[in-house]
């Protein structure tokens, strides 16, 4: 793990570098977000984390948009594409089912102006271009498309493809955690062959066993439902090695038990602030799936990321 001192040096030495950032950031409690918890992630970006060159965060108050732009550029983050409209224009609506569901967040994605990487530009999800073309499944079915924000960068002369998803728990929303990661999972596969990044939280899995078996939720259950349930968060976490993509924590650190911050959300600590990382538990619900092309240097959760969001911050370096 560098500090922002050391990753510079590293970032120097390495010619291209790229330290990639993904954070849930609590903005769906309160609805209208919180301006003082807003401010501290912002600062915690610039201070413990080292601006990354990337930022892709989760739960970005709608309400709450110029404020993040505002001070997001303040700290050199020049270039930001996000969902938000999005989620602002269903959560007036009166279509169904958009009337029961709370469109208050959505995703974000920021390129700092001392970046290798430049040339940020939001991608459509389109139904009628490249693979969907005459297509009889989309792949687009969610009622919460503010969820998944796809987007493409320069990275030198290569194209880098980003995928920020949030998945919303399927406790509340029952098939639209499915239909958001199958949506992912089916665009990532069927799209373009440039490297990627896929991050985000997905509210899976239920559990990880120290020799790399991964427990989905609703793997006890009978029935189509639960088949397809199974299926869509073993895919997103497991099946797009095909393509070339690793999980990049694990890809680094393996199963076992760590001494390091191995979950993202402390369902189980009451204070994670209180304990020493490797003593937390809870749940590792925030991923990062790379090509390995992107050559991963690194990965880890930042523990002090406690402090200001119920989930940690997740960061990665690469050496493309």
């Amino acid at each position: 793990m560098f500090t922002t001192s050391e990753y510079r040096i590293w970032a120097m030495s390495h010619g291209t570098a790229l330290r990639v950032l993904s954070w849930n950031v609590q903005g769906a409690v309160p609805p209208n977000g919180s301006i003082e918890r807003i401010q501290n992630q912002v600062t915690y970006l610039e201070d413990d984390a080292g601006l990354p060159d990337i930022v892709l965060l989760n739960e970005v108050t709608t309400i709450q948009r110029e404020r993040w732009r505002d001070l997001l550029t303040d700290i050199g983050y020049r270039e930001i594409v996000d969902t938000l409209e999005w989620a602002t224009e269903l959560r007036e609506s009166t279509v169904p089912p958009h009337q029961d569901y709370n469109h208050v967040n959505g995703n974000l994605i920021a390129v700092h102006e001392t970046s290798s990487a430049s040339n940020l530009e939001r991608v459509p999800a389109s139904i009628r271009d490249g693979p969907w073309e005459g297509a009889d499944l989309k792949d687009w079915d969610t009622n919460f498309p503010e969820k998944i924000l796809n987007a493409n960068v320069s990275l030198g002369d290569t194209a880098l493809e980003l995928w920020n998803v949030r998945a919303v728990p399927g406790r509340m929303h029952g098939e639209e955690k499915i239909k958001i990661l199958e949506n992912a999972y089916n665009r990532i596969v069927k799209g373009n062959s440039m490297p990627c990044i896929l991050t985000g939280d997905f509210n899976s899995p239920n559990r990880e066993l120290a020799d790399g078996t991964i427990i989905p939720w609703r793997y006890e259950d009978e029935g189509e439902i639960a088949e397809r349930w199974v299926a869509a968060e073993m895919n997103i976490l497991q099946g797009l090695e095909d393509k070339g993509m690793v999980d990049v924590f694990r890809e680094q650190h393996g199963y076992c038990d760590l001494d390091i911050l191995d979950v993202s959300h402390a369902t189980q600590t009451e204070d994670p602030l209180a304990v020493p990382p490797a003593e937390v538990d809870g749940k590792r619900f925030d991923h990062m799936i790379a090509s390995v092309s992107l050559n991963p240097q690194e990965c880890w959760y930042e523990h002090e990321g406690f402090s200001c969001s119920d989930h940690v911050p997740l960061v990665a370096e690469f050496s493309p």
